[in-house]
């Protein structure tokens, strides 16, 4: 694949998102796809996992939009730097909602191969969105170094 296309592939995955489309995400990643979470240092393998994990992030809000800020892609990779945010709508975890907005900046690297995205790493964890929908505090931290 040249930039162009990883670039259009990447631009179809946000649109995937937005539409609250899983399949059409799906659909994108090999079968056998890795999903990196950099936070926890952890891999889980296989496309349905990245699914599972799209489900419980975009679940948080029903409004949730997802908004590419930069996209640069060189080569086989693409990093997205991306804003999330939405009303905490749904139960988190064992957190019911609290009707707060969701506004999060993040970003994402993608791996693609003949046309499909063979890993996809994320660098937003679980305690970002606690903080974001204000259900984490770590004590001691000044608000603006936070």
């Amino acid at each position: 694949m040249n930039e162009n296309e990883t670039r259009a592939l990447v631009e179809e995955w946000v649109d995937a998102w937005n539409a609250a489309e899983p399949e059409r995400m799906r659909a994108l990643y090999t079968p056998d796809a890795v999903l990196y979470q950099a936070p926890q240092k952890k891999a889980l393998v296989g496309v349905d996992h990245i699914i599972e994990r799209w489900h419980a992030v975009a679940g948080i809000a029903n409004d949730s939009r997802f908004t590419l800020r930069e996209l640069h892609v060189a080569g086989d990779t693409a990093i997205l730097e991306f804003n999330v945010a939405g009303t905490h709508t749904t139960r988190f975890l064992d957190f019911e909602p609290t009707g707060r907005g969701l506004d999060i900046d993040s970003c994402l690297v993608f791996k693609v191969e003949n046309g499909k995205i063979t890993k996809h790493t994320t660098y937003l964890d679980t305690a970002t969105i606690l903080r974001a929908l204000g259900l984490l505090e770590i004590p001691g931290v000044r608000e603006e170094a936070a």
